[in-house]
């Protein structure tokens, strides 16, 4: 169980990134439309509006981890909540397309999501860190989900510039709550190593990329699925837009529902390696479902499939790498993570443009031989690998 103290914690860093992952979430189903009616702009210049965001963020999530390692959690995250708000409201008042732009850059640099989970791991205890990531993951998922439900009426009732400045009303909301309720954790006494001596340890340890990996392959399928997906349901399966709603509620409510007993077996009874196993399976299983079906209900499948896989993993993996990583260079190891992440939603956004333009099924069979190949070779590494387990 958590104790008082650690579910403020827990509170306080869920509504710093939830602020943060809202400003992606609740933009998605909208700006696209609305970029491209700017002065100035071009579909080339459209998508880089969009996916300027992710790579900002994949480039210096290292960068920051090291810095939050090396001086301070709570100063970098405070840093970057602070950019992010500015780039929402340049966001708010961008009159043409390259402010938007700069704006968007501004957003993707705010890149704090490895000093926070960092400062989540300090902080709590190991052995309910898992627990701590599966609150997080369910917040994210139902920030998911409200986003695609609510995004629509909120631009369609205020417009897309109010958006962007609730969510950088958001993010200084989350700069008060971080300061006034959360502590900094203690200084580590180790001096830590310079920089560029920490990465390249970090990427010859096999179980951290283990789990960079995955993480980058998991959010390659997620944005690649919501590249192509969405326009599938639409012209092929005539199914409007605005009722996608729908299909996404349900799965993420039916995923979120399974994803705590299982959270709990991973904990008390040590079974995050075949609940890890599992995740990977469930992902295969969606694909596999949709590329034999080729109908409305296999695109259904693969949805409910693909977030039971993903809310399986997606607290599980960064539990894994910071029990991996030593306090001293954690930081660093879950910017590596992050970037590994985001990289793999860009690259997903890449191939789900490509895939657009052959067909669905391109997606389903590549997606699948690839989380085949992924589920057999972190069957072979995880059998050598000693996860602890919670104590009890």
């Amino acid at each position: 169980m958590l104790t008082k103290e650690e579910k403020k914690v827990v509170s306080g860093i869920t509504f710093v990134v939830v602020a943060r992952f809202l400003g992606l979430f609740l933009l998605l189903p909208v700006l696209a439309p609305y970029v491209k009616n700017l002065p100035g702009s071009t579909p080339l210049l459209t998508g880089l509006a969009v996916g300027i965001y992710g790579l900002t963020q994949a480039l210096l999530q290292i960068p920051f981890g090291y810095l939050s390692d090396k001086y301070s959690r709570k100063g970098v995250i405070s840093f970057g909540l602070l950019v992010y708000a500015l780039g929402s409201f340049l966001g708010g008042i961008a009159q043409n397309i390259w402010m938007m732009l700069f704006a968007r850059f501004l957003q993707g640099a705010g890149a704090i999501s490895s000093a926070a989970i960092a400062l989540a791991a300090d902080l709590i205890r190991e052995e309910v860190r898992t627990v701590t990531f599966a609150h997080i993951g369910a917040a994210i998922g139902m920030s998911f989900a409200f986003s695609i439900v609510a995004a629509p009426f909120l631009a369609g009732h205020f417009g897309v510039p109010f958006i962007f400045f609730l969510t950088g009303g958001l993010s200084l909301l989350a700069l008060l709550y971080l300061w006034i309720f959360i502590k900094e954790p203690q200084r580590h006494e180790k001096e830590i190593e310079p920089f560029l001596k920490l990465l390249p340890q970090i990427l010859r340890d096999k179980n951290q990329m283990a789990v960079d990996l995955s993480i980058g392959i998991l959010h390659l399928f997620l944005v690649s699925i919501f590249t192509v997906i969405p326009v599938e349901l639409i012209e092929r399966f005539n199914f409007p837009k605005p009722e996608h709603w729908k299909i996404y509620l349900p799965v993420i409510i039916i995923s979120l529902a399974i994803m705590v007993p299982a959270i709990i077996a991973a904990e008390r009874k040590g079974k995050m390696k075949p609940v890890f196993l599992a995740g990977i399976a469930f992902v295969a299983l969606g694909f596999a479902s949709h590329l034999i079906l080729q109908d409305f209900w296999g695109a259904v499948l693969l949805l409910l499939f693909f977030f039971i896989g993903f809310h399986l993993m997606e607290p599980i993996l960064p539990s894994m790498l910071t029990k991996f990583a030593g306090p001293e260079r954690r930081g660093i190891a879950v910017g590596v993570y992050n970037t590994v992440q985001f990289s793999g939603a860009f690259i997903g956004g890449f191939l789900g443009g490509l895939f657009l333009k052959l067909g669905a099924v391109y997606m389903l069979l590549t997606n699948l031989l690839l989380s085949l190949v992924w589920l057999l070779g972190i069957g072979i590494w995880i059998k050598n690998v000693e996860i602890k387990k919670r104590s009890t």
